[in-house]
């Protein structure tokens, strides 16, 4: 136990020393940060997504575009989106019983990330946030830390609106197909309610975009 804090402490020491350095030399602090980032990233990518994406939301506080996100949705959420949906995010300034959110996490090494949706359900007195997976109905407790955005609203398939968006976001067509489709094949091997309706949504998008 003593040689892990010390191996820890180490690393903590060679970090700060590292940055003593780097701000010794102002004109080179951004570049230098983003080459910190992408080595980083070489071996602990999912650790580099999460600070670089909670920095932005808690530094900078800004109510503006840079804060919001949109995304277009790669999976089927139950009542909520398909792949393909056009959907938007805002920043999690106060979560509150009901909210959408869109949560991420991290394996143990912080390799891998990953993000789910889910409805808060408890506002805890220490801060933690009790939701559950929109999904799988499983239940989780996080801290505000986990929170990448808040759903704001979800643009449907081929809706006048989507158009106008879409073709302006230069995603691939293709990528959006292959979502579609990998959701259909992981449909079909759950026994999940509505799932004839969702496949038979997805298929119809499907044709649509080939």
């Amino acid at each position: 136990m003593a040689e892990a804090t010390q191996e820890v402490a180490g690393v903590v020491e060679a970090y700060e020393d590292l940055a003593r350095r780097v701000l010794d030399r102002p004109e080179s602090i951004p570049s230098a940060i983003h080459n910190l980032l992408l080595k980083l990233a070489e071996t602990h990518p999912g650790a580099v997504y999460w600070v670089i994406r909670k920095f932005y939301q808690e530094y900078l506080r800004l109510y503006v575009s840079d804060t919001g996100y949109i995304g277009i949705a790669d999976r089927y959420e139950p009542g909520l989106m398909y792949p393909g949906d056009i959907v938007i995010y805002m920043i999690p300034e106060s979560p509150q019983p009901g909210d959408i959110v869109q949560i991420s996490f991290t394996d143990r090494n912080e390799v891998s990330v990953y993000v789910i949706h889910a409805r808060i359900i408890q506002c805890n007195d220490d801060r933690s946030i009790q939701v559950e997976d929109t999904s799988t109905g499983e239940d989780y407790q996080v801290v505000e830390w986990n929170i990448l955005g808040k759903l704001a609203r979800v643009i449907p398939f081929g809706s006048e609106e989507w158009q106008e968006l879409f073709t302006a976001s230069g995603v691939p067509v293709g990528w959006v197909a292959t979502s579609v489709e990998e959701n259909i094949r992981t449909l079909q091997d759950l026994d999940v309610s509505r799932r004839d309706e969702a496949i038979a949504e997805l298929k119809r998008r499907l044709g649509d975009l080939v």
